[in-house]
């Protein structure tokens, strides 16, 4: 059976031909071989990614024994730990494959380098009241009383974070989306040709 590690990508993929939405790659000025990446997590259907994830090493998890647990019982302790896998893990295979639907072969280690920043997600939706008028005394300058009106703010709001730990700490979820940039991703731009099942390079290849 597959590892958590061992995720290929597909399940990224909502689109028919296999490829993800949402993703933007820029060559940094000044390189041949470094990339940044945007990843739009509502177009590249992210929640349901780290949803596939989560569920995946949640139940490995449960077929292990711990320690003062009941059977098929993860200690609520943990679940911080894979919640934060989760989201990392599916980053990471988001970035890899935006490399390869775009002809970008990655280094050998090119996965473990890849940095990430302004992780954004969606903020609770809030519902806010007007306030009642109170009346005058008196009566004559008396204004009536407005009944109460549940008011919906006007869509849903990203707070952006530095790191994914902040994310989570703000309320991110497995099963929701989020959006993030990718930085310090190697990889060499192939000329036309399938990358699709090709064998990371060497950090030191030489580039074409």
């Amino acid at each position: 059976s597959e590892k958590p590690g061992d995720w290929n990508g597909e399940v990224v993929s909502n689109t028919s031909d296999g490829k993800i939405r949402g993703c933007t790659v820029t060559r940094v000025d000044g390189t041949i071989s470094e990339w940044t990446i945007q990843i739009d997590g509502q177009e590249a259907d992210l929640g349901k990614f780290s949803e596939a994830v989560y569920r995946k090493i949640t139940s490995d998890a449960k077929q292990q024994q711990f320690q003062g647990f009941r059977p098929g019982t993860i200690p609520p302790h943990i679940l911080p730990t894979y919640i934060g896998f989760a989201i990392d893990e599916c980053a990471r295979e988001s970035t890899l494959e935006a490399l390869q639907q775009n002809n970008i072969r990655p280094f050998e280690n090119a996965r473990t380098e890849i940095e990430f920043e302004s992780i954004s997600i969606l903020s609770p939706k809030k519902k806010s009241k007007k306030k009642r008028k109170k009346k005058k005394k008196g009566g004559a300058d008396a204004t009536s009383e407005e009944a109460p009106l549940a008011v919906e703010d006007m869509g849903p709001k990203w707070l952006t974070f530095d790191t994914m730990k902040e994310a989570i700490s703000a309320g991110w979820k497995p099963g929701q989306t989020f959006s993030f940039v990718a930085k310090n991703v190697k990889g060499q731009q192939l000329n036309d040709q399938d990358v699709s099942g090709s064998s990371p390079l060497s950090g030191n290849a030489s580039l074409m």
